[in-house]
């Protein structure tokens, strides 16, 4: 692929822009047809001046009357989730961004009461598309909920009884309740006011939609999240996977392949995986596409991980990573809104050098330390991506340092190791970010963010939130979401320039596992670990024998591999034609 410059990239951005500002109806209308109601969403909510929006949403509304879709069987079902996500979509977040302030509240809600007459007229119109459609709907707020962390089954259809309530009003007015309390979407709100200079993230392979609805603006998508997704929600999975690899392979070339070397059969099983996360990364690049194009390129990424077990191979990884950015250039007719990931060691460095200087963003995934976020963030200012990013892994850092400060009998080290993260982050932020006069890099925060990741949660405080307030990126599990949510919390807009208590700091600085993530050499020897760690091709081993490198990465290539067990079991079954390919 040819290399872009930034200019280059914008300019794409640009055009895809004007493109949907001048759409006609026509052009909206077949689109949704085809399926892509986000799309159509995008283009009402933030691609429509005021009288624009009045022709394209009557325009639209006549064509899905009930009349008219009495012929259009095939379609009902896309309408129907048009319907209710464009309704939800004018209650939350989404229309703060552009709609609200040109319609007015008066006005948004008229058009809201349009949409669920037509939804209720069409569910009475078509009642056997309208149980689907409910059925569709229940299923995906049980998946959610358990998502969310609520396992119990009671609890959960409880829950879903109590969301849905009488129908498809109270259903919508209920999640509208829900959006309207989030602390996370009062933090949006406050970003787009320009008060807070944080985005947030989710932190899984679904439900992006209730993300975007508080205020999201990306999301990781990658085979370990598809996997612990596909253990929530298997018949729905199972279904996903099994389309793509009827889509790529015949049932005479599957049993060939299962027959066949094993060699052959684990290639074509890593082609499948990786078929399978494009596939759900196309989804979420199309629901966050038109935040992508209104922010011209600023926000609206879905990271991707390439196989995790290519960790020291840069020149595997960026092959991998080119191929599927172009199969997503292709499937997006644009600009992928996509950031590859790539792990923090020497190998990543060089993948990361290598595919920045092309045009494409990275994420800089296990990153644990000041010692891989400054090189790595040299290297990604340099670069020619629009943005990428550097992933502080908060809690897969905090657990290996409590554990040693327990094994140490360190008083007070469970409590203390819960700030390890925290302190981390904010020395790097502080680093990289200030000027260099004052001793940091300079590093442009709207060009190389440091995002929060592997978030956790202690009782009830859950400090890689509320005490990172600031740092540009905070992604999000949805059981983190619900629990920062369910109560009022304060919000400290610039949480992160806040001092971690001295007395947390001393006792961190008796783990070595600490040391090491925090220290630089400009500290002298205040907290010099007893083996210092670089990215140096002389530490690479010593790096990935690292506690947290080696946890984390063993534990992605373990669930890597449960996936593709899970992949290999769906491609006998179907080879076979047995239950083995309906059922898991």
């Amino acid at each position: 692929m040819n290399k872009e410059n930034p200019m280059e990239l914008k300019e794409r951005i640009q055009e895809e822009k004007k493109r949907w500002e001048k759409a006609n109806l026509e052009t909206l209308w077949e689109t949704l047809l085809q399926g892509r109601e986000e799309a159509v969403r995008g283009a009402l909510l933030y691609f429509s001046k005021t009288e624009t929006f009045k022709k394209r949403f009557d325009f639209l509304e006549r064509k899905y009357s009930g009349k008219a879709l009495k012929s259009m069987e095939l379609y009902r079902s896309i309408i129907l989730r048009f319907l209710l996500n464009l309704a939800l979509d004018l209650r939350s977040f989404p229309a703060e961004r552009k709609l609200l302030p040109l319609l007015g509240e008066e006005g948004v809600q008229s058009y809201t009461q349009r949409i669920l007459h037509s939804l209720r007229t069409l569910m009475e119109t078509f009642p056997e598309e309208a149980a689907v459609f409910t059925e569709e709907i229940k299923k995906t707020t049980r998946a959610r909920l358990k998502a969310e962390g609520i396992t119990e089954e009671r609890e959960v259809k409880r829950m879903v009884d109590a969301l849905w309530g009488k129908g498809i009003e109270e259903y919508i007015e209920n999640l509208v309740h829900e959006y309207s309390k989030s602390n996370l979407r009062l933090a949006a709100r406050s970003a787009l006011e320009g008060t807070l200079h944080t985005e947030m993230g989710n932190d899984y392979a679904e439900f992006l939609d209730s993300m975007i609805r508080i205020g999201g603006t990306f999301v990781t998508t990658n085979p370990v999240l598809i996997k612990l997704a596909w253990d929530i929600d298997p018949p729905y999975w199972n279904q996903q996977v099994d389309h793509v690899i009827r889509s790529t392979f015949s049932k005479k070339k599957l049993a060939s392949l299962l027959e066949g070397p094993e060699e052959t059969l684990a290639e074509a099983i890593e082609r499948i995986n990786a078929l399978v996360t494009t596939s759900v990364v196309e989804r979420n690049c199309r629901l966050l596409r038109p935040i992508f194009l209104l922010s011209e390129g600023k926000q609206g990424y879905v990271s991707l991980q390439v196989n995790p077990k290519a960790h020291s191979d840069s020149d595997k990884m960026v092959k991998e990573a080119v191929f599927m950015y172009k199969e997503l250039e292709k499937r997006l007719g644009g600009v992928p809104n996509v950031v590859i990931k790539v792990p923090s060691t020497q190998a990543g460095l060089e993948a990361a050098q290598k595919l920045t200087s092309r045009g494409i963003g990275v994420t800089v995934t296990l990153t644990f330390s000041l010692f891989q976020s400054i090189p790595f963030a040299q290297v990604l200012q340099k670069g020619d991506a629009l943005v990428s990013y550097i992933a502080i892994m908060n809690g897969r850092l905090a657990f290996p340092v409590r554990d040693e400060l327990k094994a140490k009998g360190i008083e007070g080290g469970v409590e203390a190791a819960r700030w390890a993260g925290v302190e981390v982050a904010r020395k790097a932020a502080y680093r990289l970010y200030s000027p260099r006069e004052k001793g940091g890099l300079g590093v442009d925060p709207d060009k190389v963010k440091i995002m929060i990741a592997s978030l956790r949660i202690y009782e009830d405080w859950i400090p890689d939130i509320s005490e990172l307030w600031g740092i540009p990126l905070i992604t999000i599990f949805p059981n983190v979401r619900r629990a920062y949510d369910a109560h009022p919390r304060p919000l400290v807009p610039d949480a992160l320039q806040g001092k971690t208590p001295d007395e947390d700091v001393e006792i961190l600085l008796k783990s070595e596992i600490f040391r090491q993530a925090w220290w630089v050499p400009e500290n002298g020897s205040m907290g010099k670990p007893e083996r210092v760690l670089t990215l140096d091709k002389q530490d690479a081993e010593a790096v990935a024998a690292w506690k947290p490198v080696q946890e984390t990465l063993t534990q992605f290539i373990g669930m890597y591999q449960e996936m593709s067990q899970m992949v290999r079991d769906r491609m006998r079954g179907l080879a076979k034609g047995s239950s083995e390919g309906k059922e898991r």
